[in-house]
């Protein structure tokens, strides 16, 4: 069957944020012959400039005022598909909407098609089938109620589709004159669902045409849905029971006004006695609703019998494709996701899902809920936070983890099931919790396992797990017994550094170059803002070196050479002052206590303990020299953070660093050995003398980041894995 021409009419109004998302979302929709056309109202936010980003790829019109139903006749003017559909400004398609909002098509009695609504959690049901009566009442039903029963003219209740997620037969939809535009906001799809019906045609609903709705605040209401006016919409309600609910009973008609009535004015008098609005808020409202009747009524009166709307006749624009983008569909799993969580692998995710979002690929974000479950849909990315609801014992038994490391892993599957109805090619985890290890032998998606600090690789820096017996029994040991497993069985596997494979191999005994692939990690860029300074060094300057150390205060991170460094900087009185960033004081006092007193004295040292984001950002900025001893790095994120604010760093040469580092390049690499704390010294020194040489590493910094290190680069090369993944899983089917 050809699929039939389809015109997705967007009508905005002051919700550029919301508008980006949506159209988003439709270049991820799997519908080869459908257009998109957006009509502005009179907005004085930034929806001209998101609208001008689609230049030639979509139809813009204009509506001069606030009217949707005005708006969706400008829509309906400009479409030129066989099947027009309205989508919200505030709600994003599931990827296979258009797909089966058209199969009911198929009938040629089908006037009207209206699918499945899910509210701004992404978890629950806003809306699935609506029956309407003809004074405009609402009322929800059991979605296997068949309301195909109700499609005849006359009939007192009849189906009526939710506007945000609506569609309708062209030729039928102007052959009804489209919308009547006395309904400015509310009951304006209801009136033409009603006109579809009495005309002859079908109006029906398709359960798998899914849309995910925000529920935005408008010019109407508060984003808590508290009214700003009530009469646009006290004015539809009114003129729609006069106009179809009195020519069933005008004395009905007469009851419903006054319930409505009263049923406003009571909701008004408890939003003000509860402090939701102030007492003139609503006396305002009050009048609203005495106005909005008696023009809704007057109104009403006036359009006689009159039953079409007020669409006009005119020739449509030839059809414009939309460009629809659709890489690979990837989901990747982190239990923590920045802001909330903004450690290592959490952060790495949050870049990597927004660089591959970047490049035309779908992307899913499987995360722990902080409270709720919820589906949002932001920047471009799917988040899907998830709450761990049954037991793991399945996969316990399975792999023999810890149970809440099972539990965690069986709602990851879980959630990969969901979301393969919207198409999956990739599975990305990290090895450590082994998050994804429930799907790695799941033969319909390509699994692919990144390599991070594993329970192996970190336990020699864990002297408090050989203290806990019991806890390194049951759960240190039989994770690493996971992580083997893993390794021997991921299809494919991601490491950030040569080193870390290294060091994998060393210590799990397994030989798993055949499946790897490499890809750095990157970071943001941050001097991507125009309003920063020039960081350029000032050759001349005689200020104070300023030496940063960003971490834990221990003995892992090289807390102990930053404190003989700090210590060399008090003795000497030299130029530099430093500042310790990341840690807790408490570490300082445990691993320490006698040099504590000292170190928290000294003027030339600040402790600024943990920080956020960004007064992390602004340090990495406001530094000369960024000082990492870390005795075990993966990669050393810390240290093309500090590159990407054009900063050397100074490292010791272990583990990742030392392919991040380059001696005498970029910075410096330090032999762990008893004299590093006094060779990074020297290093430090050299550069407080030196500014020319500072200025020269400093640069070097900042152009290896943007060749190696930034976002864009790491996805490109993520890409060409996860690609290669899909390739091999093909090969193996």
């Amino acid at each position: 069957m050809h699929a039939p021409s389809v015109s997705v009419v967007i009508n905005t109004f002051n919700r550029a944020g919301q508008l980006v998302s949506a159209l988003r979302g439709l270049r991820g929709v799997q519908y080869d012959n459908f257009e998109v056309v957006v009509i502005n109202g009179p907005s004085t936010d930034a929806t001209e400039q998101v609208l001008a980003n689609y230049k030639g790829a979509l139809k813009k019109g204009d509506c001069p005022v606030a009217n949707l139903s005005m708006s969706r006749n400008a829509g309906i003017t400009m479409a030129s598909g066989d099947i027009v559909v309205f989508l919200d400004d505030d709600a994003v398609p599931h990827p296979l909407w258009l797909q089966n909002l058209v199969k009911p098509y198929l009938d040629p009695d089908v006037g009207a098609v209206g699918g499945y609504t899910i509210d701004n959690t992404g978890v629950r049901w806003q809306v699935k089938k609506t029956i309407c009566d003809r004074f405009g009442d609402a009322y929800f039903i059991d979605e296997f109620f068949d309301e195909r029963l109700l499609n005849r003219k006359g009939t007192p209740y009849y189906p009526s589709i939710l506007g945000a997620n609506s569609s309708f037969r062209a030729s039928y939809l102007r052959e009804v004159g489209g919308f009547d535009e006395t309904y400015a906001y509310f009951l304006d799809e209801t009136d033409v669902c009603l006109r579809v019906i009495d005309a002859g045609y079908k109006v029906i609903y398709e359960p798998k045409a899914v849309i995910y709705h925000q529920s935005a605040a408008s010019d109407l209401r508060s984003p808590e849905k508290i009214p700003s006016t009530l009469r646009p919409s006290v004015v539809s309600k009114s003129y729609f029971i006069v106009r179809h609910g009195a020519a069933q009973s005008v004395s009905e008609a007469a009851k419903r006004i006054e319930a409505y009535r009263a049923e406003l004015l009571q909701a008004n008098h408890w939003l003000a006695n509860n402090g939701r609005i102030t007492w003139e808020h609503k006396a305002s409202l009050d009048d609203d609703v005495r106005t909005g009747i008696e023009v809704g009524m007057a109104r009403a009166r006036a359009r006689g019998s009159h039953i079409a709307g007020d669409l006009k006749e005119t020739t449509p624009p030839s059809f414009l494709p939309f460009e629809t983008r659709i890489g690979m569909r990837i989901v990747l799993v982190s239990r923590g996701l920045p802001p909330r969580v903004d450690a290592g692998i959490a952060r790495w995710t949050k870049m990597l899902a927004e660089g591959l979002a970047k490049r035309g690929h779908e992307v899913h974000i499987i995360t722990e809920a902080e409270k709720e479950e919820a589906t949002e849909y932001v920047d471009g990315i799917w988040i899907h936070s998830v709450a761990i609801t049954e037991d793991g014992d399945s996969v316990a038994l399975k792999y023999d983890l810890p149970g809440n490391i099972s539990s965690w892993a069986k709602r990851v599957w879980r959630e990969v099931q969901y979301i393969k109805s919207f198409g999956l090619d990739v599975l990305s985890f990290p090895i450590w919790d082994l998050e994804g290890i429930a799907n790695i032998d799941d033969d319909s998606v390509a699994c692919v396992m990144s390599l991070h600090t594993s329970f192996a690789l970190a336990k020699p820096f864990k002297p408090e797990w050989k203290n806990r017996p019991i806890f390194e029994h049951f759960m240190v040991n039989r994770m690493i017994k996971g992580e083997k497993f893993a390794l021997a069985n991921a299809p494919t596997i991601l490491a950030n550094s040569n080193a870390i494979v290294e060091d994998m191999v060393a210590a799990y005994g397994i030989d798993f170059s055949d499946r790897m692939m490499l890809a750095p990690h990157g970071t943001n860029d941050l001097l991507d803002d125009p309003e920063l300074l020039d960081p350029q060094v000032d050759i001349t300057s005689t200020r104070p070196l300023k030496l940063l150390f960003v971490g834990r205060f221990e003995p892992r991170k090289g807390f102990d050479v930053a404190a003989g460094i700090a210590k060399s900087i008090a003795a000497t009185g030299c130029n530099v002052e430093m500042t310790f960033a990341g840690g807790d004081i408490e570490e300082i006092e445990h691993y320490y206590a006698a040099d504590y007193d000292a170190l928290m004295a000294n003027p030339a040292l600040t402790f600024e303990g943990k920080l956020s984001r960004a007064g992390l950002d602004d340090l990495y900025r406001e530094c000369d020299v960024v000082l990492m001893p870390s005795r075990y790095e993966s990669f050393g994120l810390v240290a093309i953070e500090g590159m990407s604010a054009g900063k050397p760093v100074v490292a010791l040469s272990v583990g990742g660093l030392k392919e991040v580092v380059t001696d005498g390049y970029n910075g410096y690499c330090v032999a762990d050995d008893e004299k590093a704390a006094e060779t990074c010294f020297a290093h430090i020194m050299e550069l407080s003398k030196n500014r020319k040489l500072l200025a020269a590493l400093s640069a070097n910094a900042r152009q290896d980041y943007l060749d190696r290190f930034s976002i864009d680069a790491m996805a490109e090369a993520v890409e060409k894995v996860y690609k290669s993944a899909i390739e091999k899983r093909k090969i193996e089917a």
